[in-house]
């Protein structure tokens, strides 16, 4: 029962994995932008990691071949996830994916740069995104493409170069 478990897991990693290398580019339109992100949770990773080797080590006697196996691909996933994959920003049309979620630009209540350059993005639900690009170049590709799109105003995007310029 529990290596089926494990096995569902690793199916459905699968399938997330696919969508976010190949189907959010193929969904909602052309893609105008993609932008890689600053990683987060390595050390969350680091930590699962250590405690599936240390459920290993513990029961490296009586462990089923089956399930040392579907543990190693745990890992191998998990190696993966936090430290070969980056997450991702994609610009279309209509609107953009974050956290492999589509928010439609109409959705969007404010737009706002911290003095750490991460771009603050409050919804009309009230939740808040926070993007931060690997580069501050990224952020103005970013503005470029939301300025032509019309969800910020050019004057907001010369306040925006200010703010990029300290």
């Amino acid at each position: 029962m529990t290596n089926l478990l494990i096995l569902i897991g690793i199916i459905f990693f699968f399938i997330f994995a696919f969508y976010d290398q190949f189907g959010m580019d193929h969904l909602y339109g052309k893609t105008l932008l993609k932008v890689r992100l600053k990683k987060r949770a390595k050390i969350d990773a680091v930590i699962f990691i250590g405690l599936i080797g240390i459920i290993i080590y513990q029961s490296a006697v009586s462990i089923e071949k089956v399930s040392l196996y579907l543990l190693v691909a745990i890992i191998i996933l998990a190696v993966y996830a936090a430290f070969i994959r980056f997450p991702a920003l994609l610009l279309k049309n209509n609107g953009f994916f974050y956290g492999n979620l589509f928010v439609h630009y109409n959705k969007i209540h404010a737009i706002n740069l911290t003095e750490d350059k991460i771009l603050v993005i409050d919804l009309n639900t009230g939740k808040r995104l926070l993007i931060q690009p690997e580069s501050a170049g990224d952020l103005i590709q970013i503005f470029d493409i939301l300025t032509q799109l019309g969800v910020i105003s050019k004057g907001s995007r010369q306040t925006l170069n200010q703010l990029l310029k300290k």
